[in-house]
């Protein structure tokens, strides 16, 4: 009688376990967070006027939640006549390039920005209050300060989806479906 009240009790024990685990994995599973990742391919031209007005590219993005912008850039070839870092990658508001005529940008709007030569990555979190306050638009923008250099490359950027990115994702239609 003991050793079948022990059993019962065992085989209690692992079926709450056995359901404990498969609750937190399917509530692991609904808090998976969307991301949208975009891949482009680029060049720059030479800067006009060195570091006081650089050739740039811009690449504007709209997040849809709160989470991490993550811009990976590579330079695949061009001329590269720089000793230093000719390049710049920025994360900057779209707010602060609201006049198309410079590359002038308050440091107010610049969320990120580093100087490469052939390869960069760079992060920038945005909080809820700063997706509201900036509508989740930003742009990614590669920049070459250099009046000697140009290159060709590739951007993969990542950033927040929402519920409505898997709505599009499973909504749209491929040639193959047809």
């Amino acid at each position: 009688m003991r050793d079948r009240s022990y059993v019962s009790g065992i085989m209690l024990f692992v079926f709450f376990m056995v359901i404990a685990c498969a609750g937190s994995a399917l509530a692991g599973k609904g808090q998976e967070r969307l991301q949208r990742t975009e891949t482009h391919k680029f060049t720059i031209y030479e800067a006009p006027g060195g570091e006081d007005d650089p050739y740039s590219v811009r690449f504007p993005i709209t997040l849809d939640e709160p989470g991490l912008i993550t811009v990976d850039v590579e330079v695949g070839g061009g001329r590269i006549k720089h000793d230093g870092s000719p390049f710049k990658v920025w994360i900057v508001e779209a707010a602060g390039l609201r006049d198309e005529k410079t590359n002038k940008i308050n440091n107010k709007y610049i969320k990120k920005q580093e100087k490469f030569k052939m390869k960069e990555s760079i992060s920038y979190a945005v909080d809820a209050g700063e997706l509201a306050r900036t509508k989740g638009e930003y742009v990614v923008m590669i920049s070459n300060l250099s009046t000697k250099s140009h290159a060709v490359g590739t951007v993969v950027i990542t950033y927040p989806a929402g519920p409505q990115a898997r709505e599009k994702v499973e909504g749209q239609r491929h040639k193959r479906d047809e």
